[in-house]
Order: C-alpha cells, then sequence, then structure tokens
C-alpha cells in the first residue's frame, strides 16, 4: 500500500498518483541492457529501481503529499488551502515526451518539489481544482452571527448555541 493511501484522513481521497515517466525507466532499462555485461549497469539498474519504488508525489482531496526514502523516510504535506504558487518546470524533452517537474509554494517556508512525473500539467490543474474546491467549501460555510446574551447562532439551525 502506498503511503498516500495509508496516511488519508476521513472523507479524504486521492485525486492523482505521480508516476515517473517512461524516459526515466527507459534510462534505467537502456543501462542494464548495455551497460549490465560490466556490472555497472546492474547497479545503475538496481539503485533507479529503488528509487522508483520509494519515492512518491500524491494529490489528494485535501492535500499534497511527497514520500521519499528507503531506509529512512521523508515526507512533506502540504494543505491544498495553504498552496500559492504553483511552478512548472520542463526542459526541451519534457515538453516532447510529457514529464516535468512541479514545485508547489505554501503559506510560509513550505515547499514541495516534485521528482519527475508523467502528465505535470494534469497535476497542476488537478492542484488547481482542488483549491478552487477548498475556497468554495470556505465561502458557503455560514458565518456566525453573535445572538442575544453572547449566544452565537448559525443561519442554517437559527437555534441558540452557547458561546465558547
Amino acid at each position: 500500500m502506498s503511503y498516500a493511501k495509508s496516511s488519508l484522513g476521513a472523507d479524504e481521497e486521492i485525486l492523482m498518483i505521480a508516476r515517473f515517466p517512461w524516459p526515466y525507466h527507459l534510462v534505467a532499462w537502456g543501462a542494464l541492457l548495455l551497460l549490465g555485461i560490466l556490472g555497472v549497469g546492474i547497479l545503475i539498474w538496481a539503485l533507479m529501481m529503488v528509487h522508483f519504488a520509494t519515492t512518491e508525489t500524491a494529490l489528494t482531496t485535501r492535500r499534497i503529499v511527497y514520500k521519499k526514502g528507503l531506509f529512512t523516510r521523508e515526507t512533506m504535506e502540504l494543505g491544498v488551502s495553504t498552496v500559492e504558487q504553483i511552478e512548472l518546470h520542463q526542459g526541451f524533452w519534457g515538453r516532447i515526451f510529457g514529464f516535468g517537474v512541479i514545485e508547489v509554494s505554501g503559506t510560509g517556508d513550505s515547499e514541495i518539489r516534485s521528482h519527475p512525473m508523467a502528465t505535470p500539467v494534469k497535476f497542476r490543474r488537478l492542484v488547481t481544482d482542488a483549491r478552487a474546491r477548498d475556497r468554495k467549501l470556505v465561502v458557503e460555510q455560514p458565518a456566525q452571527q453573535q445572538g442575544p446574551e453572547g449566544r452565537t447562532r448559525s443561519r442554517r439551525t437559527q437555534k441558540l448555541k452557547p458561546a465558547s
């Protein structure tokens, strides 16, 4: 089970798990085939396969999750509501073959830089959509009104509740 799936909160679902693009797998297999005779290719292939298996970037309905590591785990999570900027970095070959790196900046010093991923434009669009949904939910929540004797009442229920 992936880290993102195992760390889902209540009423949270995964929108996308970013995968490494096929050219990166081609390099790993090419190293194995071409340099395997020397033993160097086997080492390069093994290291790349471990990296592919232990690195994950996922977008859920509430947050962006980045995890890497085999023996030690490094995780970073950024709430969708705190995202301030999304940058897409694609070089020449990335534009041709459809891969790139996403850099997400949040409030404060929080920042997540993804691994090279396939379909980064889709990932960026899904983050933007999730931010819009999150903001819409915040706007739709009713504001609390001050009732008599310092009590608050919701516009929905119109019942008096003790002030906290």
